[in-house]
């Protein structure tokens, strides 16, 4: 490998330097846009270049994609779903209104129902991104799981129950679904 020339003011404290690869660094940044949803752009091999992809790699990751892309799931409802209810997948493999008062496996969300669903019926779950067509919602708020598929902005406290956040509420009408581990609270 080639190295590059030191600044010799910082050559006594670091030693050699290898050159910088910054073409590869955007070619590593955008290929997680991509994959993230996101739109990629042409981006100088500078450091600059570099910026403004970690910029849109978060911008991608945020909103779900620039397209609206986002994780969906369809899967089969093991009980009678509403758009927006939380779920969990039970062992049967079916889809069933997640709670932070049942099991572990019960807060474990997997994301949110996109569409209403009867028992053994088809639906998409959002498990990463942007769902649209609430109410009631506050922007900017996280959103920890409640009851019987509900999520409020308010955590849960005291003890025997789930800390799960579902997701961040990006306007009153839409919640990017971020869903994490439960947290047992004694």
């Amino acid at each position: 490998m080639t190295t590059e020339p030191l600044n010799p003011s910082v050559a006594p404290l670091y030693q050699e330097r290898f050159a910088e690869n910054t073409a590869g660094i955007i070619a590593a940044i955008t290929a997680c846009i991509v994959a993230a949803g996101g739109a990629v752009v042409a981006y100088p091999s500078n450091t600059a270049g570099v910026i403004q992809a970690l910029l849109d790699l978060r911008s991608a990751i945020s909103t779900g994609g620039s397209a609206g892309v986002a994780a969906f799931l369809p899967v089969t409802a093991g009980e009678t779903l509403q758009p927006g209810d939380a779920v969990y997948m039970g062992v049967d493999g079916l889809v069933y209104k997640a709670s932070n008062t049942g099991t572990r496996a019960e807060a474990n969300v997997l994301g949110i129902a996109r569409e209403a669903a009867a028992a053994s019926g088809s639906v998409v779950v959002v498990c990463r991104g942007k769902v649209s067509g609430l109410t009631g919602l506050s922007t900017g708020a996280d959103y920890f799981l409640g009851l019987s598929g509900g999520y409020g902005s308010t955590a849960p406290v005291g003890g025997g129950v789930y800390l799960t956040m579902v997701g961040q509420a990006l306007s009153p009408t839409e919640i990017d679904v971020q869903p994490q581990t439960p947290l047992f609270l004694n």
